[in-house]
């Protein structure tokens, strides 16, 4: 019989805003949290935010960047400089839904709303510029950049700022600088989830083989190879695969059934129906209750799915979670890092959501 994954030993991403709540709020709901739970230990306070590196303001940017959407905030990287501009309305917006973590500025900022709109605009507009192990930080008023002291800057971190722990360290990738999945990246680097290929890249381009896409869905389902291991898999090509365990482990959960020939192939790239079913069978193995969501599949290239994973891509088709492209989902194609990271990431927030 198939082991069956316990809600109480998992951990998911709870970060802030819309897939996440309040410091002070999450002791009263009943939401998974990210991997590690000191990643909600605190939010970035006065004198943290001061002593903050170029590479950590950042890192919490692209995090934050997950709390908006793309016409509420935007985010503009280069090799040395982050341009990021939130519209005045989200700000409005999330002090009226409880998503601000700077409600110490929440009574000025109501007060002074059309003044601010007079000075910035319909969104305010940051940059920082980064020189050697220091960095400039401007702000855009009345048509031009102006430079920001350092009190200002903090306050305008507290503005921006919506990703509510302590970050890691580590995890400033230069090969995924503007990169579309930067955000989602650096999301399961700070649950510790990925790594990178290097100390300082990622490869978001680089394909996901099948060990890697069962490394991934392991680390975030919470299990244990201490805890959980009880054997070896029955795949005959495991000697000296350095995520054997894990495999066997998702094995008896019936998370990987997909891989159901005599060798398990680690070193295999993954593809896209192939990751659907893991993904799939992930959210029901957390728990997830997909008896309530459709698991209608409407890619046009249907008839090329092996019969076991058109409803996994249906499922995830439908709660947002993958597309195809030109209405059709190529089942049989390889996926990137990149893609993956955006993929799980929509999986654990869909399933903090609940």
């Amino acid at each position: 019989m198939k082991k069956t994954i316990l809600a109480g030993a998992l951990s998911i991403a709870c970060l802030t805003g819309g897939f996440g709540l309040q410091a002070q709020a999450q002791e009263n709901v009943g939401v998974t949290k990210i991997v590690n739970e000191q990643l909600l230990v605190a939010s970035t306070n006065t004198s943290q935010v001061q002593s903050m590196s170029y590479q950590d303001i950042y890192k919490m940017l692209l995090l934050s960047k997950l709390d908006f959407t793309d016409d509420q905030m935007t985010l503009v990287s280069t090799s040395n400089s982050i341009t990021v501009k939130l519209s005045l309305a989200s700000l409005m917006e999330s002090y009226k839904d409880g998503t601000n973590l700077y409600p110490e500025g929440e009574k000025e900022f109501k007060e002074n709303f059309e003044e601010y709109k007079k000075i910035f605009g319909d969104s305010i507009q940051m940059k920082l510029t980064q020189s050697g192990k220091a960095f400039k930080a401007e702000i855009y008023i009345a048509g031009k950049w102006e430079a920001v002291s350092g009190q200002d800057l903090n306050d305008l971190i507290m503005i921006f700022n919506r990703a509510n722990f302590e970050l890691k360290p580590g995890g400033y990738f230069t090969d995924t600088i503007g990169h579309w999945a930067e955000s989602y990246i650096q999301l399961l680097y700070q649950a510790e989830i990925v790594s990178g290929t290097t100390d300082t890249t990622f490869n978001p381009n680089g394909q996901v083989t099948r060990g890697q896409l069962a490394a991934m869905i392991f680390r975030a389902s919470g299990l244990d190879v201490n805890e959980d291991y009880e054997g070896p898999a029955t795949y005959k090509d495991m000697q000296g695969f350095w995520g054997a365990k894990e495999v066997a482990i998702l094995q008896e959960y019936g998370l990987i059934d997909i891989f159901d020939g005599n060798n398990f192939e680690p070193n295999k790239p993954a593809t896209r129906e192939e990751m659907a079913y893991v993904t799939a069978s992930y959210l029901e193995g957390m728990e997830f209750d997909v008896a309530k969501a459709s698991k209608n599949n409407t890619f046009t290239d249907k008839d090329q799915m092996r019969k076991e994973t058109v409803e996994s891509i249906g499922l995830l088709q439908q709660l947002g979670i993958i597309d195809g492209a030109n209405g059709k989902f190529n089942p049989k194609g390889n996926l990137t890092r990149g893609q993956f990271s955006k993929i799980l990431s929509l999986t654990l927030i869909t399933i903090s959501e609940e």
